[in-house]
């Protein structure tokens, strides 16, 4: 077994935010435990971005090509390779649905302990790594450590982690070769045809440099309506609890926290939000945290870069008439 971090690529574009992001975690990781981090590529080998992954902290690269293909039973095939020939200590895997299978297979072929969609991952005073995720229908974070196993395995959301590039580190590219054979279908099935359904258009929440977050504390239709008016002209991002989300005022690709999705924005401000930690953890890395709410024990005002006590409809009021001014938010106010 090697003393290392490895993260795995889910695919071809192994330049993608969320695998930088995790590099870049495996990186403190390895500063912190003094292992090396490695990242498993598959696909056309892009010189330009492999460099990257040296930037953001990596100390070797393995690399299979496989140009012009993603197979992806084939492809985990090969990372499994990867695996057994290099054996690191620790693996992390974007929580992406293909990611999500590929970790799921080598969890149980290398019987790796497996912790899904980690919010945190940490080595304590003793040197022992564990990885936080929400338990108990979301109301706790759990702490896990992985026993009686050599590998230890996490899978983890886009916007979790932080990327942070470094300086450049020196390149250790190393070319490997898969010698097994493909994947063979047991001949119980075999698919004919693939029809692609059409899909709804999603909202990716990722993308909002500057956002609203709606509360338990916004109850009116019609606030919620001047809200997203506001937002429109302001070039603010709408966003929301879990709480908005199972009142159906927001739809569900809009939930933040440890059951939705995770962001850094530069600008965040929260409308009756109370503060629970199942939401914090969402918006952990965000630049600037602006809070709204009439209760003074709000536990949000504990997380809070700017506290506003003070009724939502006088807040909204205010907002309409600067919006007139044409005065925008900015990350420099």
């Amino acid at each position: 077994m090697s003393k290392e971090i490895t993260v795995i690529c889910d695919s071809q574009e192994y330049d993608r935010e969320d695998v930088l992001q995790l590099v870049t975690k495996a990186r403190s990781l390895g500063d912190a435990s003094k292992r090396k981090v490695s990242v498993f590529c598959v696909g056309y080998m892009d010189q330009e971005r492999i460099s990257t992954l040296f930037l953001y902290g990596a100390d070797r690269v393995v690399f299979c090509r496989e140009e012009g293909r993603f197979d992806l039973p084939y492809f985990t095939e090969v990372i499994a390779a990867m695996v057994t020939e290099i054996y690191p200590e620790v693996i992390l895997v974007p929580a992406t649905v293909d990611g999500k299978i590929i970790a799921a297979v080598l969890s149980t072929r290398f019987e790796a302990g497996l912790t899904a969609d980690c919010i945190e991952i940490e080595f304590d005073e003793a040197g022992e790594l564990g990885f936080s995720r929400a338990a108990i229908n979301d109301s706790v974070t759990a702490t896990i450590k992985c026993i009686n196993c050599n590998i230890m395995m996490g899978t983890v959301k886009k916007d979790v982690f932080i990327k942070a590039a470094g300086k450049p580190r020196e390149e250790s590219i190393v070319e490997f070769t898969f010698s097994g054979e493909e994947p063979k279908c047991n001949g119980a099935w075999v698919v004919e045809e693939r029809i692609e359904r059409e899909r709804k258009k999603e909202i990716d929440i990722h993308l909002f440099k500057k956002v609203f977050c709606i509360g338990r504390g916004v109850k009116d239709r019609a606030v919620l309506d001047r809200i997203y008016k506001i937002a429109e002209k302001y070039d603010m991002g709408i966003v929301g609890t879990r709480a908005v989300v199972e009142e159906k005022l927001i739809e569900k690709e809009r939930q933040v926290g440890q059951s939705g999705k995770s962001i850094s924005p530069q600008i965040y401000i929260s409308f009756g939000v109370s503060g629970a930690s199942q939401h914090m953890v969402g918006i952990k890395n965000a630049a600037a945290i602006i809070a709204v709410n009439t209760d003074r024990q709000a536990a949000i005002f504990d997380y809070a870069d700017y506290s506003v006590v003070e009724n939502l409809e006088s807040i909204l009021d205010h907002l309409e008439k600067l919006s007139n001014t044409k005065v925008t938010f900015s990350e420099r106010n």
